[in-house]
């Protein structure tokens, strides 16, 4: 029973003996970001990114996935045609340093020998989490109230914050054979964040405003009673996408079994 036992455990694992692969890659795309200042998803408004990656391809339907990524993320209030936007004249670039891990599910048999049908390309998806660490600069232009309803720029306040975040990943993908050695594809990917300062701003889980202790100047009458309409979706955690294009190598792995003489 036992003998019978070790011999079906053993078949259950010859897919993977005979055909274990591994992959390498680079990939290149754009970043984009939603939150305080660009409370709607705007796909040109996007900054540069790179990643590296390594891929396990544990069987014919799940890989296993570490990744490195390094881009920049922007956003202006001049990109939303909302006026309260306008005059409050804010804008923030982030410097975004991520490493993290995915699980992809393959909706194909793609490039595997435990099936007759074998494709050469499939679309999947992933999800996973990863820690992300963040640097962000800001600028928002100051309010003086000159009485009568008129308010003026003064100039501008400038600051910086940096922090480390963690992030839950959700996204989709395609991947095509190039050869024997090199796969090619392209993926989507959003980052749901712990943070909500991730552009420079935001409320605290207490539900206080983080601008407050900027510059007296920006606190006037019309901001307090606008700051609803001024910063829409800002209760919101703020979320960042990374879209990529990327080649890989594959390492094969392949265990035969001993002559018999």
């Amino acid at each position: 029973m036992k003998k019978n036992l070790f011999l079906l455990l053993l078949l259950g694992t010859l897919p993977k003996l005979q055909a274990q692969m591994w992959e390498v890659g680079a990939g290149v795309g754009g970043m984009n970001y939603k939150g305080d200042v660009l409370y709607k998803f705007k796909p040109f408004v996007v900054g540069p990114g790179a990643n590296i990656f390594a891929r396990m391809n544990y069987s014919r339907s799940l890989s296993i996935k570490a990744n490195a990524l390094i881009g920049k993320i922007h956003g202006s209030d001049d990109a939303i045609k909302d006026p309260f936007h306008r005059i409050r004249g804010f804008s923030f670039n982030a410097n975004i340093m991520e490493a993290g891990g995915q699980i992809e599910y393959n909706f194909m048999n793609f490039r595997t020998s435990a099936s007759r049908i074998v494709n050469n390309w499939t679309p999947y998806v992933f999800g996973g989490g990863a820690i992300t660490m963040r640097t962000t600069n800001y600028t928002i232009k100051n309010l003086i109230d000159q009485g009568g309803g008129v308010y003026i720029y003064n100039g501008t306040t400038t600051g910086s914050s940096n922090t480390r975040i963690n992030s839950w990943i959700l996204g989709l993908g395609f991947k095509k054979e190039l050869n024997a050695r090199w796969n090619w594809g392209v993926e989507f990917g959003t980052r749901w964040i712990n943070d909500d300062f991730l552009d420079g701003f935001g409320y605290y889980k207490d539900g206080t405003y983080d601008r407050d202790d900027v510059a007296p100047a920006i606190i006037t009458d019309f901001v307090l009673l606008n700051r609803k309409r001024g910063v829409p979706g800002t209760r919101a955690k703020d979320m960042y996408y990374y879209t990529n294009f990327s080649i890989s190598y594959l390492f094969y792995k392949v265990h035969c079994p001993p002559n018999r003489r």
